[in-house]
């Protein structure tokens, strides 16, 4: 099997940190089928893409097939877990090869990728800017094939695409290397905690479609977009205006409920004298009353009001998301 290698210098920088005796040196070369070259491939250059622990991309690298003076591709980066993929590209950008493994490098580390037939792939792409606008902080895919999860080999392990987690801010997500003849199904879901918890915010569900044959289908979710719930921002202060503040009350805290037949959000604050604002999130559907409660430090509920809100649809998230203004009445 011929070894292809490429030298290249560099320093990333990489977290927060800004010292540099945490580096070591990552080798990375790749090998074609045995008796294999750029020229059998009609192949014009290597892309070589280096990800990290957290799935972000922190180098690129295009190597010319005809580079004589190079003999090894030679990285310092910090001690980390990183992903290697290596494609073989013609000059139009057709994939000709690929290989791709994960690796640990926690001391100076050499890494060798085998190169395969590409057979294709897909990126589903979503605005970046979606994240801060909505609320988003993780994506969650589940990726089918005749009502089975698929399973594909990412970040050098194979994994079944079900509730797959990719933070939002990765803007893409790359599934490399399957199979182009079956007809896939996708959802992606977005919420707005690393944990999944409380309701999905945003849905795209992509129809049946297939993968790239030999390439990656880039899928655009954008125009799949469902937003599936709402959030409120909730203003309070004092109904009498003799209390002015928490100490005059006798409450330590304020908790704010938005409650209907069949889900309720709540939030709870200390009564800090500033009236600051609630932000209840994940609302879905339903006609709510809105609660505020005024708590004593011994549990005991000194303040009380209510707020008939209606029907509450779907849509008013992020930026757009509904308010409303209480006042807190003594029992």
């Amino acid at each position: 099997m011929k070894i292809f290698f490429f030298i290249l210098f560099s320093v990333l920088f990489l977290g927060c940190s800004d010292s540099k005796h945490d580096d070591t040196e990552l080798k990375i070369s790749y090998a074609l089928p045995e008796g294999r070259t750029c020229q059998t491939y009609l192949a014009d250059h290597f892309l070589v893409t280096l990800y990290d622990s957290e799935q972000r991309k922190v180098v690129e690298k295009k190597i010319m097939c005809d580079d004589k003076d190079s003999d090894g591709l030679t990285l310092l980066v910090s001690k980390d877990s990183y992903y290697v993929s290596v494609v073989l590209l013609s000059d139009d950008n057709m994939w000709q090869s690929y290989g791709a493994t994960k690796v640990e490098v926690d001391k100076d580390t050499e890494v060798t990728v085998n190169m395969e037939t590409y057979l294709g792939g897909m990126i589903f792409i979503w605005n970046s800017s979606d994240c801060s606008k909505y609320n988003l902080s993780m994506m969650s895919l589940d990726l089918f094939s005749e009502d089975e999860p698929v399973k594909a080999v990412i970040w050098g392990e194979e994994t079944e695409l079900r509730n797959f987690a990719i933070p939002c801010k990765a803007a893409q997500f790359e599934i490399i290397n399957i199979p182009a003849e079956p007809l896939y199904t996708a959802k992606i879901n977005g919420y707005r905690t690393n944990s999944f918890s409380g309701e999905s915010r945003i849905s795209y569900e992509i129809p049946e479609f297939v993968s790239g044959h030999g390439q990656n289908k880039n899928i655009n979710i954008d125009s799949y977009k469902q937003i599936l719930v709402s959030d409120m921002k909730v203003s309070w202060e004092f109904d009498s205006k003799s209390i002015d503040s928490c100490e005059t009350a006798g409450i330590s805290k304020v908790v704010a409920s938005l409650v209907s037949d069949e889900f309720t959000v709540s939030a709870e604050q200390e009564c800090d004298n500033k009236f600051s604002d609630f932000y209840l999130y994940d609302i879905t559907e339903h006609e709510y009353t809105l609660y505020l409660y005024g708590i004593s430090e011994s549990d005991e509920t000194l303040f009380e009001s209510s707020l008939e809100i209606g029907m509450i649809e779907a849509g008013s998230i992020g930026k757009n998301r509904l308010e409303n203004k209480i006042l807190l009445k003594e029992k």
